[in-house]
Parts: C-alpha cells; sequence; structure tokens
C-alpha cells in the first residue's frame, strides 16, 4: 500500500508541475541559499510560536517559602505532556516543592507589548510576575497585559489538584488570540524563511550533545514547551517545511539507533510535502572534538573493532555511520531522488574529508555500497579576534581595522572553498555548505574583556559588513561554482558568545549581513517567466503576503483577473475587478501556501505571488 502511495504522489507532483508550467512561471534559484534556524529557547529574540508557553523554558523546581534557592534540583513527577501531577509536590524527603516557568528572558523591549490570552486548565493556582503581576484560579481564560520593559515572564505554579492537575496553559501574543491553535507560527518567521530555499534544523533538533537514542527520546507536539533537550519536536519541523515550501535539513541524532532511524524515515516519507528535498547528515560536526559525539564516535568505532586515535575513529564512524543512515532512509523512501545524502566535513582541511569519502567508499564502512550526493564544509570568514588580542591590539584596535583583518583573512576561507570543490568534483559530489558566515567571535581569554567584545559586536553591525558578505558569497557562487549554503543563522541577540544572527530580532531589517544576503543572493533569485510576459512590480502590489482573513492587491490595469491557485494546482478562488483596488476574503482557504496569478483583459498573466494563509 505504501508504494501505491508513493506512486500516487509522484503523479500528483507531475500534474504540479505541468499546471505550473502552463501558466508560464518559473522559479530561477541562481544562488540557492538555506538558513540555520536559531535553537528554540526562552532567551532567543527569535519567536517561533505564537503561543509563547511552546518557548518557555522547562519548569524549575522550588522549595516553596521565603529565601528559597532559585532551584532546588528536586525531580518532580511530570505527566506524558510536561505539567507535574501535583503541587505541592513532597517526596517525605526534602521540602514541598513548587515550579516555574520563565519566558522572554534578557527580552527587555524586544517582545510584544499589550494584551496576550491566557489559558490554563485543571484545578489549582498560578500566579504571574515581571512582565505581569497577577495570581489566578484555574480553570482561567482571560487576557492579561504584558509590560515589555520587563526582561522576563516568571511563571509560577503555586498549587495543582492531584486530581485534575493544571495542565494545557496557554500565553497567546496579541493579535493571534484566536488562530494559535490551527496557526502556531509566528508570521515574522514565515516570512523571514521565504527568501531561502532550505532550513537547516539542527539547532531545533539540539544535535550537538544530543541524548536521543530511542524514537521513544524524541518530543512530541503536544509537550508543553518545545525548549527541552530532545529538541522541538519532529512534527513542527514537517509543518514549518510544509507550510513555506522549503526543502528541509535533518541532523541524525549520534547515538540514534537503526529503528529510530527507520520511524524517521517513515515520518518523513509519510508526512514531508513529496515535491521537498530531504537532505540527510550524520549529526553535527563528529569531527569537533568540543562535542561529546566526537567521544561517542571514537568509542562506538573502537567497540566495532576498528583502531586509531580519537581523531581517526571519529571519522571513520562518521564514514561507516553516514552510510548506514543513507541506506535505511533508500530502504524507505520510494523515490530516492526526494534525499540528498550529504557527506559532513571540515572547511580547513580537506585531506581530512578525503580520508572520510574514503572509507565511506569501502566495503568495511559501507557494505552496501550506498552513494553520496554532497560534501557539505563550514568556509566561516573572519575568525580573527583571538589573534588580533595575542598581538596586543584589543584596546587600540579600531572598528574599521578589525574589518580591514576580517577582509584580510577572506583568502583563506576562499581557499579552502576551493580545495573542497576540487575534492568534491574528483568525486562526483555536489558541494554545499552546513553553515557559514562571519566567524568574529572572541575565545578565552579575551571573551571576559568587554571593550573588546563590544568593538567585536560594533563590527558585525557596522554597514561595511554588507560588502564583505557580497565578496564572500561572489566568490561561492561564481568563482567556486559551490551549490546550497546554509547560512550560520537566523535571528539572535548579540553577546561575548557571538554575534551569529544574521539579524538581532526580526525588525532588525537593515541589518548589515542581513542586506549582503539581500543584495547579493536573494535578489539573484526570482519568479520569471519563460513565454516573457510582464510580470511588473510597477503595476501591481499585493499586501500582506502573509494573510489570516484577507488581502489586498492594488493594480494600475482598467480590467484585471484574480486566480487563487494551491500548491497542486488546483483554483480556488477567481475573481474579476473592475476597480484598481481589490480586497479578497481568504476566510474560506486552509491554512497553506498559495499563488496568486493577475491576468489583464486579454488574460495575460501579468504578476504571480506567494501568500501564506494561516
Amino acid at each position: 500500500m505504501k508504494s501505491i502511495k508513493s506512486i500516487f504522489l509522484l503523479i500528483v507532483m507531475s500534474l504540479i508541475f505541468m499546471i505550473m508550467n502552463m501558466s508560464s512561471v518559473v522559479a530561477q534559484i541562481r544562488r540557492p541559499i538555506g538558513t540555520n534556524l536559531a535553537g528554540v529557547v526562552d532567551w532567543s529574540s527569535e519567536f517561533v510560536f505564537v503561543d509563547v508557553m511552546k518557548q518557555s523554558r522547562n519548569w524549575v523546581p522550588h522549595d516553596i517559602g521565603p529565601n528559597a534557592d532559585w532551584d532546588s534540583g528536586i525531580e518532580i513527577p511530570l505527566n506524558s505532556d510536561g505539567y507535574p501531577l501535583e503541587i505541592p509536590y513532597d517526596n517525605g524527603i526534602d521540602s514541598p516543592q513548587g515550579v516555574r516557568a520563565i519566558m522572554f528572558a534578557d527580552l527587555e523591549y524586544v517582545y510584544p507589548n499589550g494584551e496576550y490570552r491566557f489559558i490554563a486548565d485543571g484545578v489549582g493556582q498560578i500566579q504571574l510576575w515581571g512582565a505581569a503581576s497577577v495570581t489566578f484560579q484555574c480553570p482561567i481564560d482571560t487576557i492579561i497585559n504584558l509590560d515589555n520593559s520587563s526582561g522576563l515572564l516568571v511563571l509560577e505554579i503555586l498549587e495543582s489538584n492531584v486530581n485534575n492537575p493544571i495542565h494545557d496553559i496557554h500565553v497567546v501574543m496579541p493579535g493571534y488570540h484566536d488562530t494559535f491553535a490551527s496557526n502556531p507560527f509566528h508570521p515574522e518567521l514565515l516570512s523571514f524563511i521565504e527568501d531561502f530555499q532550505v532550513i537547516r534544523f539542527m539547532d531545533w533538533m539540539s544535535t550537538n550533545g544530543s541524548e536521543v537514542q530511542e524514537w521513544s527520546d524524541r518530543t512530541l507536539p503536544n509537550y508543553f514547551t518545545q525548549t527541552i533537550p530532545s529538541g522541538v519536536s519532529y512534527e513542527y519541523l514537517i509543518e514549518l517545511s510544509n507550510l513555506t515550501q522549503k526543502d528541509l535539513w535533518v541532523n541524525i541524532p549520534h547515538r540514534a539507533s537503526d529503528d529510530y532511524i527507520t520511524r524517521f524515515a517513515e515520518m518523513l516519507r509519510d508526512q514531508v510535502d513529496p515535491s521537498l528535498s530531504i537532505y540527510l547528515e550524520y549529526s553535527n560536526e563528529v569531527w569537533n572534538n568540543i562535542f561529546s559525539q566526537n567521544l561517542y564516535a571514537a568509542e562506538a568505532a573502537e567497540s566495532i573493532g576498528y583502531t586509531g586515535e580519537q581523531w581517526d575513529l571519529s571519522w571513520q564512524y562518521t564514514a561507516k555511520r553516514s552510510a548506514d543512515v543513507f541506506r535505511i532512509f533508500e530502504d524507505v523512501f520510494f523515490d530516492h531522488e526526494r534525499l540528498v545524502k550529504v557527506i559532513p566535513g571540515i572547511a580547513v582541511n580537506s585531506w581530512v574529508n578525503n580520508f572520510i569519502i574514503d572509507r565511506f567508499n569501502e566495503e568495511l564502512y559501507n557494505p552496501t555500497g550506498v552513494t553520496a550526493d554532497a560534501l557539505a564544509i563550514a568556509p566561516y570568514f573572519g575568525g580573527v579576534a583571538n589573534s588580533i588580542a595575542d598581538a596586543g591590539l584589543a584596546n587600540t584596535i579600531s572598528i574599521e581595522a578589525i574589518l580591514d583583518s576580517m577582509e584580510n583573512s577572506m583568502p583563506e576561507s576562499f581557499l579552502w572553498m576551493d580545495q573542497n570543490k576540487q575534492l568534491a568534483d574528483d568525486y562526483n559530489l555536489d558541494l554545499i555548505a552546513y553553515e557559514g558566515g562571519q566567524h568574529l567571535v572572541a575565545y578565552f581569554p579575551y571573551s571576559d574583556d568587554e571593550t573588546f567584545v563590544n568593538k567585536l559586536l560594533d563590527a558585525n553591525r557596522d554597514p561595511r559588513m554588507e560588502n564583505l558578505y557580497c565578496t564572500y558569497f561572489d566568490y561561492w557562487y561564481d568563482t567556486v561554482g559551490g551549490g546550497v549554503f546554509a547560512n550560520f543563522s537566523s535571528h539572535g541577540g548579540y553577546s561575548q558568545y557571538g554575534s551569529w544572527g544574521v539579524k538581532e530580532t526580526y525588525e532588525d531589517i537593515n541589518a548589515p549581513k542581513y542586506l549582503g544576503l539581500k543584495n547579493c543572493v536573494f535578489s539573484y533569485n526570482s519568479i520569471s517567466n519563460t513565454d516573457n510576459l510582464s510580470l511588473a512590480k510597477s503595476e501591481v502590489r499585493l499586501y500582506p503576503s502573509i494573510v489570516t482573513d484577507q488581502f489586498t492587491i492594488e493594480a494600475q490595469l482598467n480590467n484585471f483577473s484574480i486566480r487563487i491557485y494551491d500548491m497542486n494546482g488546483i483554483l480556488h478562488q477567481s475573481i474579476n475587478s473592475q476597480s484598481n483596488t481589490s480586497t479578497i476574503a481568504t476566510q474560506q482557504l486552509q491554512p497553506g501556501l498559495y499563488f496568486v496569478h493577475i491576468t489583464n483583459a486579454d488574460n495575460e498573466v501579468r504578476y504571480v505571488s506567494k501568500i501564506i494563509k494561516q
């Protein structure tokens, strides 16, 4: 039955392709670009969910009473969706325990002010403090006002009845009170993703140091928060990719059993839109000894009879386990073309990658002879901070000189790209980037030098950074001929630990790094028309692109028609407009991606745009 389903899906996608060709509109992706998404944590400026509780910190247990420590460390029994079975909790040894969850930590003036919908089921008492100060008897469904001048919101469960414990808590942002369940993602996240072709979910999956081994270890979508060590539920990864129509890049946990890999493959096969590609990577940077997966791989390799030093063993196991992952996925997937099988490499030393690829191609490590599609590296540039400080320049160097040093470091990154491209070509692999961008961060002992660190942060905000990004991406795409580049990373505040976000917040649309992507990558990728029909933006304006109940079209045409198709090419609405402005109701559309076609009186397609219905 599964094979019949797969064949049907392939036929459907072929029909979609024909329908899109009939409209003579194709996407031209000259510079394929992906993004790593920031980790889902309570202190992140990247608000993933409109229900803030989904991004809260996991419960912090504490003694009930005055002058108690912030975290008692006591393990409190929870139900399957993460709520305490009873509060106060008394284990007969320690003091009675309560729990608290934290939202918006260190995000003063970043999160929205205003009216939040607060919901809690069950019987008990909840107290809020920080951005709000109020106590509720549950069950409750009410409106609370948050003051974003406070750097956090804390939710305390003071009492929870063992016969009907508090559960199903929601803290819903203004504007989404009635839609959070059916449309969980923040629209600014969806808008940001729109310009990329691939989403890498390494941080969403909490890949580094992951303890996930069996399928039962994964996070479920109904768990009260998605910030726990097992990462975000895979259902949310799939829903986001399907909704935005972006290929998804997953990182298989280094401890994952064959059963886990098989079940994950089945989930992706059955639930991911069949038109989307799935990038497969074994863990993340297993070669890097700062991560626990490096030691795990070395010990696992030794346990099955491989020999060598720790670094050597970890490379061997990377080759072996990558082959295992690819084979299991190919056994599960009817359509192997949907898979992009990635050999994970290191940018600075192509010899290491040569070693891993050679082992991958040996029968000892890959007895079934499964093939790979791409070699992935992380060719960062500008990792000059410690060199500057080592030279005694931390206190005197200017922002301009820091940027000069970053620019002077680029030829080294370019050399890594060139060497790995040659290696990839030798093995008939695509060269892609799993991460990349600037790497201006100070490490010990300079990471505590506040004055120096602030200079590094200011350099990331300097307008000249846009030009550095343009030079960097020009070389990758035009000189090297590199493929998909998964920029690191999406949104995040800058600190002594790095300035990884291409933007610091959603509103940071003029961030130089983001402008570098916008003007030197996104601008090369567009919807174009193979029949030379005009898609003039000056003639038509559509807003917003992410809609709930309606959107508006302004057109410099006397008469025009509006047709709305879903991603399967099915026509949902056809409207004739006699005025320059039309407001289109969308209540009847199900959430998802749609294509809006504007045709003139001669039935010529004049404009095509995407909208995302929430």
